[in-house]
């Protein structure tokens, strides 16, 4: 088959998040399928934008066909965003007037954060005779409504909310990442029998090419301190300041942080936590994502943590919680959230979001295990992530799920 993959903000183990696609893609190609991703030129999420000339630049990639659409650059979530979204996905139905025409394609996936690009993928759909799915990463607008307090009467909203029901009405087959949104997506229309729910997987990194994380965290434990480490964003969404504050709760001579990433809120955090007695903490900056783990590895506890919002409840699939695993360390953990990763795994220790007193205590329990216990707890999780986080049976699940809907289009007609 030839499946065309469409998501704005596609990255991969050269730039950087997001990687979802290209761990898909890859595994497709593999098996001798043929996949083209159509990703826009900028995106805030990769350490590394590509380069472009003109308006599309090609790049073969792990067998992957990356076609670059060049969008504008932003910061924040304000117009300039919108402005972005809006040239991809006018390059996206150019390249459907342009490129695409020219091929045969058996399925297309509409796979970017917004719904927006339902549009231009139904077009290729139609005119090539194509299996029209979308990949439901975040619930748009309910994200923006409750995340970041948008009106549901914003005209941004609005639309938004138009182009989600014509996702809902159109597509063929939804797979979504979170494992409640079906919740949500049937009162938008959505038939729960052309919904299935696949997970975010994770996969052995490379080799690590920056060792100053690591080494961080080995000194850091060298003290005597019981070291934990986050890697991932620093924004509002993480918990990062709960975090903080608990550790401020505990004695800081027997405890440490090593926090690895970028974001809006890490210039306010580092001032937290140095504005705090009790906390021994050290901001590196990010790094890619094989030497982030490399720093997991040598950690007593690795955090994963959201903010409380209502969000939640439709589940949770953060990829750190299965790099975590994968490296085999205990997690604490802070959400509340529709589904309960850690606890299911049995491989650390979970709390209610945003309460600070809770985490410490969760802190002190965890650092109190025998350290062999720990280490079981982080055995348990490397073997959850293998049976059911692998992501070439994941990759499987989707594209059977892919032939299976193509074969119903074949009955209807």
């Amino acid at each position: 088959m030839h499946l065309v993959l469409v998501n704005h903000y596609a990255g991969s183990p050269k730039h950087g998040m997001e990687f979802r696609p290209h761990q898909f893609a890859r595994h497709w190609a593999r098996a001798g399928h043929e996949v083209t991703v159509l990703a826009g030129s900028y995106s805030h999420l990769r350490n590394l934008n590509p380069e472009v000339s003109g308006r599309v630049t090609e790049e073969m990639i792990d067998g992957i066909r990356y076609r670059w659409l060049r969008t504008p650059r932003y910061s924040g979530n304000g117009l300039g965003r919108i402005r972005s979204i809006h040239a991809f996905v006018k390059a996206v139905d150019r390249e459907r007037r342009e490129h695409l025409r020219q091929l045969r394609i058996d399925a297309v996936i509409a796979s970017s954060t917004y719904p927006f690009d339902i549009d231009p993928c139904r077009r290729i759909a139609r005119e090539h005779q194509a299996t029209l799915v979308w990949e439901v990463h975040d619930l748009w607008p309910l994200s923006p409504i409750e995340l970041s307090g948008y009106s549901p009467r914003h005209p941004f909203i609005r639309v938004t909310q138009r182009a989600e029901d014509r996702c809902c009405r159109d597509a063929e087959l939804a797979v979504t990442i979170l494992p409640k949104a079906i919740d949500h997506l049937r009162t938008r229309g959505l038939d729960p029998d052309a919904c299935i729910h696949v997970p975010n997987g994770a996969e052995p990194p490379g080799i690590a090419t920056d060792d100053a994380p690591a080494t961080a965290v080995r000194e850091m434990r060298s003290d005597g301190r019981f070291t934990i480490v986050h890697a991932g964003g620093h924004g509002d969404y993480h918990g990062l300041d709960t975090l903080i504050l608990a550790l401020n709760e505990l004695p800081a001579q027997r405890f440490g942080l090593v926090t690895i990433g970028e974001g809006p809120a890490k210039n306010r955090l580092r001032a937290l936590a140095d504005g705090l007695d009790n906390v021994h903490a050290q901001f590196v900056d990010r790094v890619d994502r094989a030497s982030a783990l490399s720093a997991m590895k040598e950690s007593d506890a690795v955090y994963a943590g959201l903010r409380g919002h209502p969000i939640y409840r439709f589940g949770i699939g953060l990829n750190k919680i299965y790099d975590a695993m994968l490296c085999g360390r205990p997690i604490i953990a802070s959400y509340t959230a529709g589904n309960d990763p850690v606890t299911e795994a049995d491989c650390g220790i979970r709390v209610e979001a945003d309460d600070a007193a809770s985490l410490a205590n969760g802190i002190h329990r965890l650092a109190s295990l025998t350290e062999r216990r720990r280490d079981e707890l982080g055995a348990n999780g490397r073997r959850h992530v293998r049976e059911h986080h692998d992501l070439e049976s994941l990759s499987r699940r989707l594209l059977e799920a892919i032939r299976a809907a193509r074969g119903d289009r074949r009955g209807r007609h």
